[in-house]
């Protein structure tokens, strides 16, 4: 398992040295670096074996790809022919096993050409596809004045953490069953799960006594820090913008509900949940999908395409599912059969059997309002489909919101990846199936701010982790040239869907401009303190949302 990965690999694999010739801080970095191969999620998987479809059309790429392709197909022909011949005696044998041999060191040699030349040539490609690690140095070298990494690595009986700030770096271990912690986080996520996902957000108050509402074990959440952060708050403390890399159980956790301090009070008191430390408090966070994430975002971003006139804000919503598209007058149905998308055969009409998002609708208007713009910029019902997002000119929005469902990968029956859900075409094709995955979002052409996926589940309702998807979705934007995505990780109540994200971009684009995370958290914390209604104190409310990419200001 991962601790043999790291007793043996970390000292052996990783670099030549005898561990009693390394300092601690090399042992320190060779580990983080380790650590980050071990964490690989099989997003990343799924967008490699998508590589084809993302670089077509690019000048050189699909063809250095293709070499790339027939070279290692070869060396695995070679390879069975080496083992087939090495069990043959005799002199013709031998010498077909040294011709053998040097073929493949010159494919391995000509591999390696290809991919120096990928990273030099395509970088941000080989970033979504391929992540490198980094090093504790380079991420200090990426860090801005005021930042803070913090990494995880779940073991089946150890919980590994590192924090890296521009001058400081630390790791810790603590014991603990990887079980436990999943059960730690289902429980947690039970009590943050929207009641008949209804994002209505009455019903959550619903037959509650007055000054009780609906218990969070702040206990549990305060455990997870213990865990986690706590021993590291010498490297994190001083903190304003804090970045976080979960992986395992706690993706399905926003790290704003994590408490800093032993809670006080009683869990189902406003009062208490309102004076509670929340980690919220103390920085604004933001969520990378890996730790190469932050060399992509602040190295090969997408040049802002500024324009008089142009768009601010475009959305996509309200897409025509289930009895709302059976009930419009004169909509055909998806047509019955399968179609060939993604050389997978799948029903669009499993997509139309989807439960509708009416709400979203409302969601969308105000938050063009809140850009300045009409509603010519919100796409909803039968405008809501993915021919329209594919077509539709937006390398000039500087925000761009998808108010939908969010599939992860199995989510539907032959899904490989994770996608977002439009309305189902009267006949399904392969450039429209009513499904944007994330390989075919990673071929948008977007310069965005900020990207909103607002009805996206990033982790089932039980604290099923949701790495893949979160990784994925969130990887394909910020390849296509957004700088963040805003994503939920439950359905969230519509009276927070509204205060959060159009405060968030007011924030953003007020006279003394906010960084994405920072607007998000003086958003969430507004709600938090606001006293008119006990639920506002619940982190239901005010914690469903996380920022994912580039979570300061622009520099």
């Amino acid at each position: 398992m991962l601790r043999q990965f790291f007793m043996v690999t970390t000292v052996l694999a990783l670099g030549a040295a005898p561990l009693g010739a390394m300092t601690r801080a090399e042992i320190r970095d060779r580990v983080f670096v380790s650590a980050q191969r071990a964490q690989a999620s099989s997003a990343g998987q799924a967008l490699a074996q998508a590589a084809g479809r993302i670089a077509a059309g690019t000048a050189g790429l699909e063809a250095l790809l293709r070499e790339q392709q027939d070279i290692s197909e070869a060396i695995v022909k070679q390879r069975e022919s080496l083992a087939a011949h090495a069990a043959q005696p005799g002199a013709r044998a031998e010498a077909a096993i040294a011709g053998l041999q040097t073929q493949i060191e010159l494919g391995r040699n000509r591999l390696g050409e290809l991919d120096r030349r990928l990273t030099a040539e395509f970088p941000e490609f080989r970033e979504l596809t391929n992540p490198a690690p980094l090093s504790i140095a380079e991420v200090q070298a990426l860090l801005r004045p005021g930042e803070a990494l913090v990494m995880t690595l779940t073991d089946d009986s150890f919980l590994y953490t590192w924090a890296v700030s521009p001058g400081a770096s630390a790791w810790t271990r603590v014991e603990v069953e990887k079980s436990d912690v999943a059960a730690m986080v289902q429980g947690l996520r039970a009590q943050l799960r929207v009641e008949q996902d209804n994002r209505a957000g009455m019903a959550l108050n619903r037959d509650r006594p007055a000054g009780r509402i609906a218990g969070f074990d702040r206990s549990a959440a305060h455990l997870i820090y213990q865990h986690t952060l706590a021993p590291l708050e010498p490297v994190i403390g001083g903190a304003t913008h804090l970045m976080v890399v979960f992986d395992g159980p706690l993706t399905s956790l926003p790290p704003a509900v994590l408490v800093a301090s032993p809670p006080e009070g009683d869990d189902t008191s406003p009062q208490a949940l309102r004076a509670t430390d929340w980690l919220l408090k103390r920085h604004a966070l933001t969520t990378l999908p890996n730790v190469s994430a932050l060399r992509a975002l602040r190295q090969v971003a997408r040049p802002r395409i500024e324009e008089a006139g142009a768009p601010s804000f475009v959305g996509f919503g309200d897409p025509l599912l289930g009895y709302r598209l059976a009930a419009e007058d004169g909509a055909p149905a998806p047509e019955e059969g399968q179609v060939v998308t993604r050389g997978i055969y799948e029903d669009v009409r499993q997509v139309a059997d989807l439960a509708p998002l009416p709400n979203t609708a409302k969601e969308l208007r105000r938050l063009a309002a809140t850009m300045g713009v009409g509603p010519e910029s919100v796409h909803l019902a039968r405008a809501a489909t993915e021919t329209a997002v594919k077509t539709l000119d937006m390398s000039r929005a500087d925000v761009v919101a998808f108010a939908t469902h969010g599939l992860l990968a199995d989510g539907l029956p032959g899904l490989t990846e994770p996608a977002l859900v439009f309305t189902p075409p009267d006949v399904p094709s392969a450039e429209d199936d009513a499904l944007l995955t994330a390989s075919e979002a990673a071929q948008l052409k977007l310069s965005a701010d900020l990207v909103i996926l607002s009805a996206c589940d990033t982790a089932g309702s039980d604290g099923t982790p949701g790495a893949e998807g979160l990784s994925g979705l969130a990887r394909a934007f910020i390849y296509a040239g957004a700088r963040a995505i805003l994503v939920s990780h439950w359905p969230v109540d519509d009276y927070a869907a509204s205060v959060l994200t159009t405060g968030m971009l007011d924030r953003m684009y007020a006279d003394d401009a906010r960084g994405r995370s920072e607007a998000l958290r003086q958003s969430a914390l507004d709600i938090l303190a606001d006293t008119s209604e006990d639920r506002f104190a619940h982190p239901r409310i005010w914690a469903p949302f996380v920022v994912v990419g580039e979570g300061g200001p622009d520099s």
